[in-house]
């Protein structure tokens, strides 16, 4: 196997995270090769671009029979990347937890189809704003201070799984418990009876979106949120400015559906009428925050969305070319490691990280080309040293 120095860097990084206690040398060698193969330029997800950006000494369908039926075992795996995201966590900051689901579409097969993607459904898609065919994958992530960190993931499909509800309670169920102010931040999708319950029973608060028909008790009157707005008048709101834009606000604190005590924050645009259809409506299960502290809590969420933009243009997660199901969870798991780790290695945010990382790759092949060249060796067997012959 060629000697190339971003090869050693990675290497350095699986000793840090003291992953040679826990996989053989073979299966180490397979995760550089798609660390390597993650953050090579232009990559989409194909494994045979792992194979040929990673200099890669066996035939490219060791890699699918890596996914699909090596022994390897990946919960080490996904403890190893919880330990570490766990060691980013600030005592002194607020911890975020934030939850979100994703699709990556795929093409629907012939019903001849012999052998279609596992695991493939129809789901909504609010990007496009249709339904789609593909998979779909409830994540969460941690973000404490600066720090914003993938942590676990689950493959949501509507014939097995009762609900994304019961996959986001599952998850919120093995979170870790810490002594500082926590919370879980979601949208709309989430902000139920069931997730709230589980959060509080682990210590979190809950900040979300809430659906305007979501029923509240305004001086003890059963009312919808939307039917409540519209007897609001201006001189009743205050206005908020979270980042760069201003808002106007009311604040309702009492009783809703499920809850006996929370704080509704009703929003709009402060340079737009009072409409119903600019109105965003949030939940705080922690009725000490201000409105600003809300509303500035909820704005974290967004980190999220930038992961799920970052993972389908950096590291293939849309354009994965995996059939099996247990393949395709594995490749998952594998992406979310390269995110964490090109961080790790660059001790940088992983959209600045991906670039160095990249930088690093190709100078380490011109390096190793130039020091070849240097001590006589033939192009003919450079090419054969890096497998491209």
């Amino acid at each position: 196997m060629n000697s190339l120095s971003h090869h050693a860097q990675i290497k350095k990084g699986f000793s840090d995270w003291r992953l040679p206690h826990y996989f053989s040398k073979p299966v180490l060698r397979h995760f550089l090769h798609f660390i390597d193969g993650m953050s090579s330029l232009g990559f989409t997800g194909k494994l045979t671009q792992i194979h040929a950006s990673s200099h890669h000494p066996k035939h490219r369908t060791t890699l699918s029979h890596f996914l699909r039926k090596s022994t390897w075992n990946e919960d080490y795996l996904q403890t190893q990347c919880q330990d570490y995201v766990r060691r980013q966590m600030d005592p002194k900051q607020p911890l975020f937890w934030l939850f979100d689901d994703t699709l990556a579409k795929k093409k629907k097969p012939s019903s001849q189809a012999k052998h279609p993607i596992e695991g493939c459904g129809f789901h909504f898609s609010h990007t496009e704003g249709k339904v789609i065919w593909g998979h779909q994958v409830l994540q969460v992530m941690m973000k404490s201070g600066k720090q914003v960190l993938p942590y676990a993931f689950r493959h949501f499909q509507k014939e097995q799984d009762e609900s994304k509800i019961k996959l986001s309670v599952d998850l919120i169920q093995a979170l870790p418990q810490v002594k500082q102010p926590t919370y879980v931040l979601c949208d709309s999708w989430y902000t139920s009876k069931a997730l709230i319950e589980t959060a509080f029973g682990q210590g979190m608060h809950v900040i979300g979106a809430l659906k305007t028909n979501r029923i509240i008790y305004p001086a003890g009157i059963r009312t919808q949120v939307k039917q409540f707005a519209t007897q609001l008048s201006e001189s009743e709101t205050n206005l908020v400015t979270v980042g760069q834009e201003t808002y106007r606000v009311y604040r309702y604190e009492g009783a809703l559906n499920d809850l006996a005590q929370g704080v509704v924050v009703l929003c709009w645009p402060a340079n737009q009428p009072m409409e119903k259809t600019k109105m965003r409506c949030f939940l705080s299960t922690d009725t000490e925050l201000s409105t600003q502290q809300i509303l500035h809590y909820y704005s974290e969420r967004w980190a999220i969305e930038t992961y799920f933009k970052q993972v389908k243009g950096y590291l293939g997660f849309q354009g994965c070319q995996v059939r099996h199901k247990r393949a395709i969870t594995r490749y998952w798991l594998l992406l979310q490691f390269a995110y964490l780790l090109i961080g790790a290695l660059q001790l940088q945010p992983f959209s600045t990280a991906i670039h160095d990382m990249r930088r690093a790759r190709f100078s380490s092949i011109v390096e190793f080309i130039y020091n070849e060249a240097h001590d006589g060796v033939s192009l003919e067997q450079i090419k054969k040293e890096l497998f491209v012959a």
